[in-house]
């Protein structure tokens, strides 16, 4: 491996390097987007397995699906209904396709899956079946759940309904209208019930290829009770004809696929009737080659990067369900069931993204320079030329808005290393990991098929060619280098020898000394006395004498001790003032 490193490092034109390109911060802010799985866990393990469960875990999701296949889950069985039950469930009978019949049956109750969610340290996203159960029957569902300790704080409403092939949900909803009246039945139950819950439908315009859906988004605007979000789905496949893809046509192929489902979806987030929506989006990238030459390759996983950078540029979308979890499909699965849940590109990906977000709530852009950005041309069936602008270096700054510790995601996308600076970003002891890859095009096989380079600063780092980098900083900013991020300071004296020591303060400043020039008084008019300290740091007057600052008293009279006035000025005596005071004295003569 090391052979290989020195090999691809020495190949490289250095000039590169001379060329430090300073890396800024965008104008573009926003909330960090939940990471969501799809949790298609039915050909195995369980949710009952921990050492799933842990591996899981290792790529920090914070939200994870429940439960597979929703169209014919029963929730109370945790398992499929059986195929009797779906013979006569429907108008239209439902089929279970050969591995469900074959499927070994595992137990994947909601109080099964709450518990795997408490190991992972996720929250859980329930949809429910709208085609094969009924509302009184998910209600209940949700009822007994949420008396067993589930905690359903995200709901949706079915699964890609509007969908072309989706022919259940077609029988059942003949149009979009149909399917917003069912949700509005639904989602004024589920609020009764949950009312804390977040609520999804199925969402997305089709276009003229599908009349159904053509406007379906504009029949969920119409609804009684309004959804909390519109769920779509983004994925896109590589077709055989993609085998001629250049790497640059196949890398940048996200920022030309996304966008275009954004517009022809109805997901842009300058939509005016999506503005009281959240966006919910589920993804991944299919290889429909006869070779299957992109699956679970590290391409696959740079594609993956620029596309969660493409989604965070979109300021509506708070959710990114990446399909899926765990099972035998090197497509989308993240997991390798079969062999001891190793990470496949999907896994790979999902973990250094989420990772490097890990404890932040805000996102900053990174400045997208044009000394960085790329040109590629690609062609519809008809070989019509679109070019596509993109950047080759791309990501975000992930921030903690209370502890302003801070982490820097950036990807590489081109062919060349790239040397930059980001002492405008990230501040205090920074340190780096560098992931990359002997090859775009080989079967990641095992976890210590990835590389990982480690470096620590801030100014002079270079990414490597095809990379993904992250960037840990203690603070966004400490200009004085003294570990407190800037943001946290308390300005105050921080000498204990000074006569205005701040126990308190972080940030050294103007501390006051036994002979400096302190405030003794303001006077009745509001001008302020000054004065000096003393060697006991209190604050005197500033003259030659110290001016005795006693109220001035009148003596009234001066009595005796039987209390007869007195005249004489021998023996005990009292004098009484016009301050209420009496002092005593005892006069010899």
């Amino acid at each position: 491996m090391k052979t290989l490193v020195l090999v691809f490092l020495f190949g490289i034109n250095f000039s590169i390097f001379s060329q430090v390109i300073q890396l800024e911060i965008d104008t573009f802010s926003r909330s960090i987007p939940t990471a969501n799985f799809g949790g298609q866990t039915w050909r195995g393990p369980s949710w009952v397995n921990s050492a799933f469960n842990d591996s899981v875990a290792t790529m920090y999701p914070d939200v994870i699906a429940f439960p597979p296949s929703p169209d014919i889950w029963d929730w109370e069985n945790g398992w499929f209904y059986s195929q009797d039950i779906l013979d006569t469930c429907c108008v239209d009978t439902i089929f279970l396709n050969w591995g469900q019949l074959n499927a070994n049956v595992i137990d994947i109750t909601p109080v099964n899956f709450q518990n795997a969610l408490n190991q992972i340290n996720a929250e859980g996203l329930y949809c429910l079946n709208m085609i094969s159960s009924s509302i009184s029957k998910q209600l209940s569902d949700l009822n007994y759940a949420k008396d067993n300790g589930v905690l359903l704080e995200r709901i949706r409403l079915g699964d890609e309904m509007g969908k072309a092939g989706n022919e259940l949900s077609i029988s059942h909803f003949p149009t979009a209208e149909d399917y917003a009246a069912t949700c509005d039945i639904y989602i004024d139950s589920i609020r009764a019930l949950l009312p804390e819950s977040k609520i999804a439908v199925s969402a997305g315009n089709f276009g003229n290829s599908n009349p159904r859906a053509q406007y379906w988004n504009e029949a969920l605007y119409d609804m009684n009770n309004k959804a909390d979000a519109f769920r779509w789905s983004a994925f896109f496949y590589l077709k055989q004809s993609d085998t001629t893809f250049t790497t640059q046509q196949l890398l940048a192929y996200a920022f030309d696929q996304i966008p275009t489902y954004e517009r022809t979806r109805g997901f842009q987030d300058t939509i005016i009737d999506l503005q009281d929506y959240e966006l919910w989006v589920g993804y991944n990238i299919t290889d429909n080659t006869l070779d299957k030459r992109y699956a679970n390759r590290w391409s696959l996983v740079l594609m993956l990067s620029a596309s969660n950078y493409i989604f965070l540029n979109n300021r509506l979308v708070e959710d990114i369900s990446l399909f899926n979890v765990g099972g035998i499909f090197e497509n989308w699965d993240a997991l390798d069931t079969q062999e001891n849940f190793r990470k496949r590109a999907t896994g790979v990906f999902a973990e250094i993204w989420n990772k490097a977000k890990l404890n932040k709530n805000k996102a900053s852009k990174i400045k997208v320079f044009d000394s960085i950005v790329d040109t590629v041309t690609y062609y519809n069936l008809n070989n019509v030329p679109r070019d596509i602008d993109y950047p080759t270096l791309f990501g975000w700054r992930f921030e903690n808005d209370s502890t302003f510790e801070a982490s820097i995601i950036l990807t590489n996308i081109s062919s060349q290393p790239i040397n930059i600076s980001i002492d405008n970003l990230l501040d205090g002891n920074v340190s780096w990991k560098k992931w990359y890859s002997d090859s775009l095009f080989a079967v990641i096989d095992s976890v210590n098929y990835i590389n990982a380079l480690t470096d620590t600063g801030t100014t002079n780092i270079i990414l490597p060619a095809y990379s993904i980098n992250v960037a840990i900083g203690e603070c966004i900013s400490d200009v004085d280098n003294d570990g407190v991020c800037d943001e946290l300071e308390i300005s105050g004296c921080t000498n204990n020898n000074a006569c205005n020591y701040d126990p308190l303060a972080t940030d050294n400043n103007n501390c006051l000394f036994p002979g400096d020039n302190c405030i003794f008084d303001i006077d009745e008019n509001g001008f302020i006395l000054y004065g000096v300290y003393d060697p006991n740091c209190f604050c005197l007057e500033n003259s030659s004498s110290i001016t005795d600052k006693t109220p001035k008293k009148t003596l009234i009279t001066t009595i005796n001790i039987v209390g007869g006035e007195t005249i004489n000025n021998s023996g005990f005596q009292l004098e009484i003032y016009d301050d209420g005071s009496i002092e005593k004295l005892y006069i010899l003569k």
